[in-house]
């Protein structure tokens, strides 16, 4: 069985975004939310690039031309497997690397209540988003929701249909 440039590019881009979360991981110390944001800049980047990529080198192997169609499918594909390479790894993570990297967290936000820097509604509302944060589902269908928008987007600025020729009888 052959495997198709969407998901070879998918799994590179899936490695690429692990080495460079496990990068800011370790540069700014695994206790820093800070970490999530850099990530999410990654992934909307290795998003854009890879799905035109992948359309590109489809279109590439079809002779120049692609439908929207299977334009659209290519970076559905690449999305999924980068998704999936995203998801696997934050489960990874935060279960074997940052095991405790939650807890610290919650105890942080726990500190700013008690001080009363912070009020007790805003802390629910930071709770939520911190929890949001280390979700693997919810990263895999926001990965995968950025990734179906881009293909739409590179499947009309890339498709190119083959020319139908009419005969006269």
């Amino acid at each position: 069985m052959k495997i198709g440039i969407n998901i070879k590019l998918g799994i590179a881009a899936g490695i690429i975004n692990c080495a460079a979360w496990y990068a800011f991981a370790e540069s700014l110390g695994f206790y820093s939310i800070n970490i999530e944001q850099y990530r999410y800049y990654v992934t909307l980047l290795l998003l854009l690039f890879g799905i035109f990529i992948s359309v590109f080198f489809t279109r590439k192997n079809n002779a120049g031309f692609i439908d929207f169609k299977d334009a659209v499918k290519c970076g559905i594909v690449f999305s999924i497997i980068l998704a999936a390479c995203l998801a696997i790894f934050n489960y990874c993570y935060y279960k074997y690397i940052a095991i405790d990297a939650i807890d610290y967290f919650l105890a942080e936000a726990r500190k700013l209540m008690e001080t009363d820097k912070v009020k007790e509604e805003d802390i629910g509302k930071y709770l939520e988003t911190l929890k949001s944060y280390f979700g693997f589902f919810r990263m895999f269908m926001s990965t995968l929701i950025m990734g179906v928008i881009i293909s739409l987007l590179s499947g009309a600025v890339l498709r190119k249909k083959r020319a139908v020729i009419e005969f006269e009888n």
